[in-house]
């Protein structure tokens, strides 16, 4: 495969993960993956499809550079602070925690937001495979 087919790939994923996560506000997003996670843990790490393909590809190409890296650990704090919020709003509510960030739950999230994924990923496998 080449870089930029590399790169479209984890785009068009990035895409994908975006629109299934998408919601108005943080608590709508944060619910939307409570579902999934209430269906099976592993339903909840199969709908974060950018994780599993940065995985894939670096170990199929053996590719451990620092974009590869970089990217893993951003995705990697993505994925637990979502399990940390959904553990204290839906698991083991916790009435301090969500009393204190209920008026960040309830904003609503500027589109770009989830833009950001679509857009850094893909670069940063540019990056790793273009060296």
């Amino acid at each position: 495969m080449t870089v930029l087919t590399l790169a479209l790939a984890s785009f068009v994923l990035e895409i994908i993960e975006a629109a299934l996560h998408y919601s108005d506000t943080l608590k709508g997003s944060i619910w939307k993956l409570y579902k999934l996670y209430s269906k099976s843990i592993f339903l909840f790490f199969a709908s974060h499809f950018g994780y599993i393909w940065i995985l894939f590809i670096a170990l199929a190409y053996e590719n451990l550079t620092f974009p590869i890296i970089v990217a893993l650990v951003l995705k990697t704090f993505d994925i637990f602070t979502k399990l940390e919020l959904i553990k204290k709003l839906f698991l083991k509510p916790d009435i301090g925690y969500i009393s204190t960030i209920s008026s960040i739950l309830e904003q609503k999230i500027p589109i770009w937001v989830y833009a950001i994924g679509p857009l850094t990923y893909p670069y940063l496998i540019y990056l790793a495979f273009s060296e």
